[in-house]
Parts: structure tokens; C-alpha cells; sequence
């Protein structure tokens, strides 16, 4: 029976292959007490053991080079420069000195100490600093021991790496001609070993503390490194539609290429607007500005649960223009806090709720307490000067909500004009819909509004009643029941009427199986993890306009979830296959 685990998404693709675990861990550390005159040879063996790893990085960044970028390569930069500070060196004798251990458990203490120095850091790219401190002591007792590091191979065959962490120095001793794919326990999307993943081509899931207790070596596995998902023992039916994603991925990769700054335009002309969604700023270092057509969505309460108290106004202010300055000019749409349900903040206490997702969350905690979204929407605007940007309200439900907020900006645009301070003054204001009621009540909301989004995410689970993060009943979560449809079909001829802007912003958007029926729906922005985007746009020139309407008819009148589906496979698939064959026809 498979099993799906759910990890963090760290470098994009799919891989197929048995699981191997991997223990990069020493069995043993030799302990024992340094005499007062051995102390000088314990400081002696340190300086060789710097120097023997030292060579053995500066080897492994040569040896790497050819297959990292510049910005990459230099993670090897910062891991020599761990080893040659002055600070950490002196820490490590005086941990001899003072408790008379030999180096190998001086060295194990000092790293332990600097690890929860990192650990208590806001940033959290900063505390994912704390794996190459583990790497550079696991490198230095490694060498001290005379120990030579595992190589992760197996025996000639496709495999997936499996182990508690990708580190650095774990790049050299790959057998990068068969791994497929990554999975580990710990790390994080920002770690050095992910950005090494992702550099290298090798789709990775991290943050996944299951996969060493629930998976053997040997046994097979799909790495999802799009959603971030894990599937052990996969069943036929998954290993099929895996291999023809992984097929299907080969000839998108070859297509990118030509594809990715041109237009995202149907075959008849009509521009559909591709826009990308970004979790912080950190987001935008690697986001091909050029390819899309602005920031469709900024979630601004990922800034607010990396720290440990609320940011300032000045420190909002920085953290949004820098997502202005990573737009290059386009479009930028900053949502408000939305927090509560499943994104607490460990600095603001929530009430216990029984059901936190339908709770205080969102738009009702920022108008509970107006000084949270005063100081937002302030900094908003103030950032606002850099180009073009647009405020999303979450979780509306009545007209009222949208009122409120709108003579909130309007006084303090007010009051930033009076004292002088530059701002966009055609800033829009929007609301994501997400909460079922808004939908029949739309048209009375609009007129407040300047455009609107659909979160379908949890629009999808609020119409169907279905946790999607329940395994018993997440199988029932499906954006393509027809009632969905309509839905989505209301939404976007109100927004139509009143002359208004509709974007989709949730994970349907960035599904190019969807791709069609939402342009035949009527939308006209889509908004999508960056990754996506080249699909995407790839699809949209495979159907018509008109298609596309007659495809989204005819799935919106059907009676069954299946029988969309079937829509899907026997209409969209078959055009996709063609799309891509036909490229790859032109290019022999």
C-alpha cells in the first residue's frame, strides 16, 4: 500500500528509483582526558586537520564548478571561511585548555553551542547557517579519524538519496551519474544542500523526519519535488502517471528554453497574464522576472512568522520594497496578514479554537486589532512609491469588511500626501475570495473593491467540506467537481460585469491540466509557484480561446467529478502530448 508523506518542496522535478538511506554519522568519537603537557599537541592536530579539509573543499569546489553557477560554488567559500575564523579556532582550544578533552570532543561541543546560537536566529536562512557548522565538524573529526567519507552510490543503479541531511561536503561523494532524487529529515528550503540540490539538477523534498522509520532500502519511491511530496510503494496507477510526468518534464526542459520569455498567449492571440507567488523575499533572488508578468501574490505573514515579535513599520517597509525591486517595474500584490488556523504566530497568542481554519484568522484578527493591519497597509504604501503595487484582503465575507479596510488606506494615503511622503497613488484594493458566502454577495462587494482573487485552495475545501490535510478524507478534495466550476464560473462573470479584474492565486492556477478551462471560464490572470509558469504557458498555446469556452461548458455541466476528468484525458492530455511532440519534431 503506498504512502504519501508531505515534506518541503527544495529543487523541482520528479525522480523514480528504490530508496537508499545513507548515515553520515561516526559510530564512534574517541574520548579521553588531555595531560596539561599534551594540550599544545591536541592545538598541533586541529591546524593539520584545517589544513587536510581546507584542501579537500577547495578540491570539491573545483571539481563542482563546471556544474554550479557562480553564486553556488561559493558555498564552499563560506565553509573555509568557518574553518579559518579566528573566533571558532580559539573556541575549540579553550575547550581543550579549560576541560582538558581531546580535539575530537572539543569540536563536537563547540559546533553543539554555535548550533543553538543559529538556532534561536529570526532569519531563517541564518538558522539553516547551523548545517554547515555540522558539516565542518563532521569533516574535521572525519579527518582526524582518518575516516573516509561514505560514498553514497548504489552499486551502479538509479537511486534516491535518503538520509537526516544533505550537506555541503555530501555533494563530492555522490554518484551523481545514477542518484535521482534527494529526501531527508531535517533542512530547509534556503539550506546550502538544497541550493546545492537545486544547482545540480536533482529534484529534493526536505523536512521529512517519517521517511527514515517508514521507508526500507530497496524499496521503491517517487520524489515529487514540485509539491514537495514523497510517495513510498507507490501503486501502479502512481508510478504510471509519475513516469509520464518525468517523460513529460524531459520535453518541457527542453522547451524553456524557447519558451520562457515569449509571450503567454493562446494560438488565436489572446494574452492570458502569468503571474508568480512568492512565500518572501528570499523568493525573488531566483524568480526570472522577465518571464512573468508580475507578482500576482506576497505572503506577507511568512516575514511575520520568522520572527520573534512583530516587525516595525521601517522593517516592513524594507522587506516590501524589496519585493517592488524584485518585480523590475511589474505589478505587485501584497496580502495582508493572514494568520491563525494552521500559520500561528509564536509571539501573538491565539485563543484555542476548535476549529482554528474557520476561526479568528485573516482580515477578522487584522480588524480585531486595527494597529496590525494600520501599520501593514502604512508600509505597504510607503513601499508603494517604487512602482505599482496592489493590497489582497483575505478571508472576506461580507461587504462591510471591504469598507472598512478601504477607509483605512484612504486615510492614510490621506495622511502620507499631507506630510509628504511618496506613495503609488493607484494603489489597488482587493479581496481574495475564498469564503463561499462572498460569492452570491459579489456583485454587492465590487463596487468597493478594485479587483478580485481566488484563493481556490481553500475555496475547494470550504465547497466541499474536505480537509484536504486529512488523509481520510483528502482524497475527496478535487478542484474539478463541476459544482467548483460554476463557481468559479460566477466568480469571474460578476467580476466580468462590474468591469473588474479576476485572477486565480491558488494551486489550480499553476496546473496546466487546468490551464484550459480556466481561460474558458474566463480568467485572464493566473498566479502560480514560479515553477509552474513555463508549463503554463506552454499549454496556453495549445487551445483557442474559443476551445477553451467550449471545454469549460461542457466540465462545468457534467454531473461527476470522473467524468471532468475524463475531459481532461481524452481533450487536454492528447493536445499536450502533440504540443510537445511537434516541438520536438521542429527541433531534429
Amino acid at each position: 500500500m503506498s504512502r504519501k508523506l508531505k515534506g518541503i518542496a527544495a529543487a523541482r522535478g520528479v525522480a523514480i528509483a528504490p530508496i537508499v538511506h545513507f548515515h553520515a554519522t561516526l559510530d564512534h568519537i574517541p574520548t579521553w582526558r588531555v595531560a596539561e603537557d599534551a594540550v599544545a599537541g591536541e592545538k598541533a592536530r586541529l591546524s593539520v586537520a584545517i589544513a587536510g579539509v581546507t584542501t579537500s573543499l577547495l578540491d570539491l569546489q573545483r571539481e563542482l564548478a563546471g556544474s554550479l553557477g557562480n553564486q553556488d560554488v561559493r558555498i564552499y567559500d563560506a565553509q573555509v571561511a568557518i574553518l579559518h575564523d579566528q573566533t571558532f579556532r580559539r573556541d575549540v582550544e579553550t575547550e581543550i585548555e579549560q576541560r582538558h578533552v581531546n580535539l575530537e570532543v572539543a569540536l563536537q561541543r563547540v559546533v553543539a553551542r554555535y548550533e543553538q546560537v543559529f538556532a534561536a536566529m529570526e532569519n531563517p536562512a541564518m538558522r539553516e547557517r547551523a548545517a554547515d557548522l555540522r558539516d565542518i565538524g563532521r569533516q574535521l573529526v572525519g579527518a582526524l579519524m582518518a575516516t573516509e567519507q561514505q560514498k553514497y552510490t548504489a552499486n551502479g543503479r538509479d537511486y534516491l538519496f535518503a538520509a537526516d541531511e544533505f550537506l555541503p561536503s555530501d555533494a563530492g561523494i555522490l554518484d551523481r551519474a545514477h542518484i535521482r532524487g534527494i529526501v531527508t529529515a531535517h533542512g530547509g528550503k534556503y539550506s546550502h544542500g538544497a541550493i546545492l540540490a537545486r544547482s545540480l539538477g536533482i529534484p529534493s523534498v526536505v523536512g521529512i523526519e517519517a521517511v527514515m522509520l517508514q521507508s526500507t532500502t530497496g524499496a521503491m519511491a517517487i520524489v515529487d519535488g514540485d509539491a514537495g511530496i514523497v510517495i513510498l510503494d507507490p501503486s501502479p496507477a502512481e508510478l504510471a502517471d509519475y513516469e509520464q510526468r518525468w517523460r513529460e518534464q524531459r520535453a518541457i526542459d527542453r522547451r524553456i528554453a524557447e519558451v520562457r520569455f515569449q509571450p503567454s498567449v493562446t494560438p488565436d492571440g489572446v494574452s492570458v497574464q502569468l503571474l508568480a507567488n512568492v512565500e518572501g523575499v528570499r523568493d525573488l533572488d531566483s524568480l526570472e522576472v522577465d518571464a512573468i508578468a508580475g507578482i500576482g501574490l506576497v505572503r506577507t505573514e511568512f516575514a511575520f512568522m520568522e520572527r520573534r515579535q512583530f516587525p516595525t513599520e521601517n522593517e516592513q517597509v524594507a522587506m516590501y520594497r524589496r519585493a517592488m525591486d524584485g518585480a523590475g517595474g511589474k505589478p505587485v500584490t501584497f496580502r495582508t496578514l493572514d494568520v491563525g488556523g494552521d500559520k500561528p504566530l509564536g509571539y501573538f497568542k491565539m485563543p484555542e479554537e476548535r476549529n482554528p481554519v474557520l476561526g479568528w484568522r485573516g482580515i477578522r484578527l487584522c480588524l480585531d486589532w486595527p494597529d496590525i493591519l494600520y501599520t501593514q497597509m502604512r508600509a505597504i504604501l510607503r513601499a508603494s512609491a517604487l512602482g505599482h503595487a496592489r493590497v489582497l484582503l483575505p478571508m472576506i465575507s461580507t461587504r462591510s469588511e471591504v469598507v472598512r479596510c478601504r477607509e483605512v488606506l484612504d486615510q492614510l494615503s490621506a495622511d502620507l500626501k499631507a506630510t509628504g511622503v511618496p506613495f503609488d497613488p493607484q494603489i489597488e484594493l482587493g479581496v481574495m475570495v475564498e469564503v463561499p458566502v462572498l460569492v452570491p454577495v459579489l456583485s454587492d462587494v465590487l463596487p468597493v473593491a478594485d479587483f478580485v482573487s481566488v484563493g481556490t485552495n481553500d475555496l475547494v475545501q470550504y465547497l466541499l467540506a474536505v480537509d484536504r490535510d486529512n488523509q481520510r478524507v483528502a482524497k475527496m478534495y478535487d478542484p474539478f467537481h463541476p459544482g467548483v466550476l460554476r463557481v468559479l464560473k460566477q466568480i469571474a462573470d460578476a467580476a466580468a460585469v462590474a468591469g473588474k479584474s479576476a485572477s486565480i492565486c491558488g494551486e489550480i492556477a499553476g496546473d496546466h491540466w487546468f490551464t484550459p478551462i480556466l481561460v474558458g471560464l474566463g480568467y485572464r490572470e493566473l498566479s502560480m509557484a514560479p515553477v509552474f509558469v513555463p508549463r503554463v504557458k506552454l499549454m496556453l498555446r495549445s487551445f483557442t480561446v474559443t476551445e477553451c469556452q467550449d471545454l469549460a461548458t461542457r466540465a462545468a455541466a457534467m454531473q461527476s467529478t470522473s467524468a471532468v476528468r475524463k475531459l481532461v484525458q481524452e481533450e487536454i492530455q492528447p493536445r499536450w502530448v502533440r504540443q510537445l511532440a511537434a516541438s520536438e519534431d521542429g527541433r531534429r
